[in-house]
């Protein structure tokens, strides 16, 4: 075999050390990211076959987490390298949906010379290379989160690549340079801010220090910064600032630390450059509590002046914020709480924000998220139900004033924009109008994750898979540790009839958020359709929401043929539930084939909601089970459904 043992090749007119990862010719030397390196020898190994992108990420990237355009920019970069042109090539073919053909001839070297050069500098130290990954004593250590990110990848990939085919990259330059390829330089991840008060009961204070830095920072024109729950994924984790870095996919780290005592605050933050772990700006804040808002905005200033970034007059947003300490306390207090998705959480949170709301009335910030937890506490789902009872009319009027309250007050408020399309879309049905809104999110902040999740669903409701897959997928690249990007993910799969990659993306979501309410429940249901009851018994039991988990085991104990428990669990279920989820009920009887309770429990549906029961997708088909019935067909007349 010609490639091998890090032998010296001959690739066209090029000599190719693999060993320095350096390719030379007529004098000149260029020195190649070890990467670009070994796609160029993996493409020489198969000299003039097609080698494609699935091939090259396996070969290559095999325990790294990337996405297709790894591979376009190495190629780009090695093409540029050799002086080739993706218009006429002479080494590199681009083979349209295929992949990659090396048509350039291939052959040992064989000049004495290089090999006697080559010995001369195998004990040579290599050039440092911009790079996030630089290998330290805990790599062993890091395995585990290089695993997460090769399990997300393994799972977004596949979905992608099967229902939204990719446009391979074409451009490529002719001058002749390095191929090293490396992350944007003005990109940063704000890390949880340490709670060093004496009490150590200022944590939620330090979260929500961090988060407005987060948002500050994104919305930065020209500045990437790393969604807010792939940034905490790693609190009170250990890592050093390569590796979290080479997860997250940044230049920069802004960490830090907050001590709060009484009318006092000290906060430090510091700016830290990954490739050398060496700080490039930090200062220390002592101020009175009241400064809060303004230590922020000058964090957020000194990280963009040290970035360099162009922007207009320099202009960095200033912090959502209010006047009154007290209530800006309790806001970050109600963040906190929703922890776990469950409706206690939501309770709580919604709480804390009227009292909130109560010293500073003008709080938009507060006002939106008031509308987003109101709604949340009812958990509805990408295809328009509610895995807990339906919003309340209360409930949507409440939601409605808050949603318009915070847009009144600050119409550039991205979560307020998301907070009023979920009110529109769940309570009002009205997609038209909610997708506006999403739209609007994400002109006013296009990396905003939680939005294109939001806005993911809403084109799953529409029947809009292709572009849900699409919204989903960038949500997740953004946010690539929020389990509910996964969860999105799995969704659209579920939809599409790819019940395994569903499968695979709420396991994932699971992994990343094993006590948010509602994923046991989502993969438990997904099993029941794929014909594994028994095993979605046991995932259902594990849910750790009562609500989700109840509702769950009554179809999941049916199907697995368990029906003496599943008519107990019904009869309990319609004395606790029946009037917040007769729609539930009404399909747990379609699947048993029972018309007559079917239409009693829609007809009870009906009285309470307006339109067609909606419910997920293994559930829904159960009516197929009674849509031939001639009572069922008379009833659906009645009430001109047919």
């Amino acid at each position: 075999m010609i490639v091998a043992d890090n032998r010296v090749l001959r690739i066209g007119a090029w000599r190719v050390d693999p060993a320095l990862d350096e390719i030379s010719r007529d004098g000149a030397t260029v020195k190649l990211e070890p990467r670009a390196m070994k796609v160029l020898l993996c493409l020489a190994e198969h000299a003039g076959q097609v080698v494609s992108v699935d091939q090259l990420l396996d070969a290559v990237w095999k325990d790294v987490v990337v996405t297709p355009d790894s591979v376009y920019q190495a190629v780009a970069g090695l093409r540029r390298a050799l002086g080739d042109t993706s218009k006429d090539p002479a080494y590199i073919v681009n083979v349209l949906r295929r992949g990659y053909r090396l048509v350039a001839s291939v052959a040992p070297w064989n000049d004495a010379a290089f090999a006697s050069k080559l010995e001369e500098r195998a004990a040579e130290a290599a050039p440092v290379l911009v790079s996030v990954t630089p290998r330290t004593a805990h790599s062993r250590a890091w395995l585990w989160v290089v695993l997460v990110f090769a399990a997300a990848f393994a799972i977004g990939y596949p979905i992608v690549r099967k229902l939204w085919p990719s446009k391979q990259a074409t451009t490529a330059g002719q001058e002749t340079r390095s191929a090293t390829v490396g992350v944007g330089e003005a990109s940063i991840a704000v890390l949880p801010f340490v709670d060093m008060s004496d009490k150590k009961d200022q944590e939620y204070f330090a979260d929500g220090l961090s988060e407005v830095l987060i948002d500050q920072l994104a919305m930065v024109p020209g500045l990437h910064v790393s969604a807010r729950v792939s940034s905490f994924y790693f609190k009170g984790k250990q890592a050093t600032v390569p590796e979290i870095a080479k997860v997250l996919g940044v230049a920069h780290l802004l960490e830090g630390t907050v001590r709060k005592s009484g009318n006092t605050l000290r906060i430090t933050a510091q700016l830290v450059r990954v490739d050398h772990g060496y700080q490039v700006w930090s200062e220390t804040f002592d101020r009175p509590l009241t400064d809060v808002f303004k230590i922020q905005d000058e964090i957020a200033r000194a990280v963009v002046q040290v970035l360099k970034i162009s922007i207009l007059n320099h202009y960095v947003p200033e912090a959502v914020r209010t006047t009154n300490i007290e209530a800006y306390t309790l806001y970050f207090r109600s963040h906190s709480n929703v922890v776990s998705n469950g409706s206690d959480d939501y309770d709580a949170a919604a709480e804390q924000l009227r009292s909130a709301l109560t010293l500073d009335p003008q709080f938009a910030a507060a006002w939106g998220w008031l509308a987003l937890v109101t709604i949340w506490k009812f958990e509805p789902t990408a295809w328009g139900s509610s895995m807990r009872a339906s919003p309340t009319q209360a409930a949507c009027v409440s939601a409605h004033a808050a949603a318009d309250r915070a847009l009144a007050l600050d119409s550039t408020l991205v979560q307020s924009h998301r907070a009023k399309g979920i009110v529109l879309q769940y309570c009002d049905s009205n997609l038209l109008g909610a997708e506006g809104e999403f739209r609007r999110a994400l002109e006013l902040q296009p990396g905003s994750s939680d939005a294109l999740r939001s806005y993911a669903w809403l084109a799953l409701a529409s029947g809009r898979l292709d572009q849900a897959l699409q919204l989903a997928q960038r949500a997740m690249s953004l946010d690539p540790l929020n389990p509910w990007n996964f969860a999105a993910l799995g969704d659209v799969a579920w939809t599409a009839g790819r019940f395994a990659e569903a499968e695979a993306a709420y396991r994932k979501a699971i992994e990343l958020g094993p006590t948010d309410a509602g994923l046991h429940a989502l993969l438990a249901n997904i099993m029941v359709s794929t014909h594994k009851a028994t095993e979605a018994v046991a995932v259902a039991e594990r849910e750790p929401d009562a609500e989700w988990r109840e509702t769950t085991l009554l179809f999941a104990l049916d199907a697995a043929g368990r029906r003496t428990e599943a008519d107990r669990a019904i009869a309990a279920y319609e004395l606790k539930y029946a009037d917040d989820y007769p729609g539930g009920i009404a399909a747990f009887y379609a699947c048993r084939h029972d018309t007559e309770r079917t239409i009693q429990w829609l007809n009870r549906f009906v009285a309470k909601h307006q339109g067609e029961y909606h419910d997920l997708p293994n559930r829904e088909a159960c009516f197929k089970n009674v849509e031939s019935d001639s009572s069922y067909k008379a009833w659906r007349q009645k009430l001109k459904l047919a």
